[in-house]
């Protein structure tokens, strides 16, 4: 927070009512921005004026209070001739981004100080109104294989090859643990894989990251029912081998297969059961699959 105190500033004003809580020095409560940048301590002291001066302080009777030979020497003070305190209100803390200055929120200090980048085609795979957060965290770090799996630490560190040479996956310990392998070729995977795609009518397909993320883009501008329980359904699954994947090798504590596929079903049904859908017989036929029955759920008609 310290290291972005510059970036921040910039966006803070101070929209002024008395003038009695705003820096006449430091704080922002103009377009030429803080006085600061061009009047040093030294020129502020040497004409009697407090560095810890207020607005108010400096500002009587619809005058501004400081020298006339500052209005030559800094033209860009005469800018401020127009302004006026409000004596009946006081001063407020406003948060500005370009010439829009409005109340503070978090949405819009992150609308302001975020890096901006083009939108990636698989944005509305992952984050969507009806996504389970910490999935769609794990499902972005999928595709962006941000994930510490083995492959990725004997790539950043080639004298511990020797030292994992004997590693591997340790849900089928039959290879190294990768982003592929892991999502979903592992026998272990494609086990719960398998066990669960139906559900979504995904039946048809193979247990491979890449032809499951590509069948999702295919199908990413619908807003039908299905494609909802599909996202919700392979980010559940990740999420389940990761996590399993993570407890049996840190913690020695593994579960079986079937124990995966009811973690993965009853994580989609429970997401499911408090989720708004149109009261149509294709929806239900999908969400019988789930064991979601019409008393469980707010349908709508239409």
């Amino acid at each position: 927070m310290v290291q972005i105190r510059p970036l921040i500033r910039q966006h803070v004003w101070s929209r002024l009512g008395d003038g009695r809580n705003t820096s006449a020095w430091y704080d922002t409560w103009s377009d030429i921005g803080p006085l600061c940048t061009f009047l040093s301590p030294r020129t502020i002291t040497r004409e009697g004026f407090s560095l810890k001066a207020t607005v108010a302080d400096v500002y009587f009777n619809g005058t501004w209070l400081w020298p006339d030979a500052w209005r030559d020497m800094f033209p860009v003070l005469i800018q401020l001739d127009h302004m006026q305190r409000s004596l009946n209100g006081q001063d407020r803390l406003m948060w500005k981004h370009g010439d829009n200055v409005a109340e503070h929120s978090s949405s819009r200090v992150w609308e302001s100080i975020r890096t901006r980048d083009q939108e990636v085609d698989w944005a509305n795979l992952i984050w969507f109104s009806q996504c389970i957060p910490r999935h769609a965290f794990l499902m972005w770090l999928i595709v962006r294989r941000k994930l510490e799996t083995q492959d990725k630490i004997l790539q950043w560190n080639h004298t511990r090859s020797n030292n994992m040479n004997m590693m591997c996956c340790v849900l089928c310990y039959e290879d190294v643990d990768s982003h592929e392998h892991l999502f979903f070729e592992c026998k272990v995977a494609t086990k719960v894989w398998e066990a669960v795609r139906s559900k979504a009518g995904m039946e048809n397909l193979d247990p491979k990251w890449c032809d499951i993320f590509y069948w999702l883009g295919t199908h990413s501008r619908s807003k039908s029912a299905k494609n909802l329980v599909c996202r919700l359904l392979v980010a559940a699954l990740a999420y389940t081998i990761w996590q399993e994947r993570n407890n049996r090798l840190f913690r020695d504590h593994a579960r079986p297969p079937e124990t995966l596929c009811k973690v993965v079903f009853d994580t989609v049904r429970y997401k499911l059961i408090g989720l708004r859908f149109k009261n149509t017989a294709r929806v239900r036929e999908l969400l019988e699959k789930w064991d979601v029955h019409g008393a469980d759920l707010v349908m709508e008609n239409g």
